[in-house]
């Protein structure tokens, strides 16, 4: 099995056993579309959110602990282009599948929990940096490195009020 893939059924387990020690109920969704955990309270199953998990090994050559990325299907970047985005656009459809992203760095043992709309901001602050990249060109795939700088500040200062915050999923579960 290659490290990715190890690395994603870890970081996986990993927010599945954070979200429950936090209260939340989770399961797997049944068909893979692009969410991994549907999330909800106990006291309110009906009422779900769905969760995308992205990780970071705690070993990386290029010493990158918090730079994920997100990954389109060649009939992702099709049913985007036919719903009239640039094929480098094809993650948008991606994202907006969920309402939290979990980046999960297992070297710093971080859980970054991520509003889609936030991960909107991310990936474009990322593209002055990364945007030219071949793959990103492509639509095949697309960059958060949440250690590139914006205006001088790290995105993890930027974005350090979302680090370990799993408030914002009960949040959105009570309607608040």
């Amino acid at each position: 099995m290659k490290t990715q893939n190890i690395t994603g059924q870890s970081t996986e387990q990993k927010v599945q056993n954070r979200l429950r020690k936090e209260g939340f109920e989770t399961e797997k969704p049944r068909q893979d579309i692009g969410v991994d955990l549907d999330v909800w309270l106990p006291v309110n199953p009906e009422r779900k959110v769905y969760v995308q998990v992205k990780g970071r090994g705690k070993t990386q050559k290029n010493k990158r602990y918090r730079w994920f990325q997100i990954r389109t299907t060649k009939k992702q970047r099709d049913d985007a282009v036919k719903a009239g985005l640039p094929v480098s656009e094809a993650w948008q459809k991606k994202v907006d599948l969920c309402d939290f992203f979990v980046l999960v760095s297992e070297k710093y043992e971080e859980h970054w929990i991520f509003p889609s709309a936030i991960i909107h901001e991310i990936v474009n602050l990322n593209k002055s940096k990364h945007g030219k990249r071949k793959d990103n060109i492509s639509g095949k795939q697309v960059e958060m490195d949440l250690d590139i700088k914006h205006d001088e500040k790290p995105l993890t200062q930027i974005y350090e009020s979302y680090k370990d915050n799993f408030a914002l999923i009960k949040e959105k579960l009570n309607g608040v």
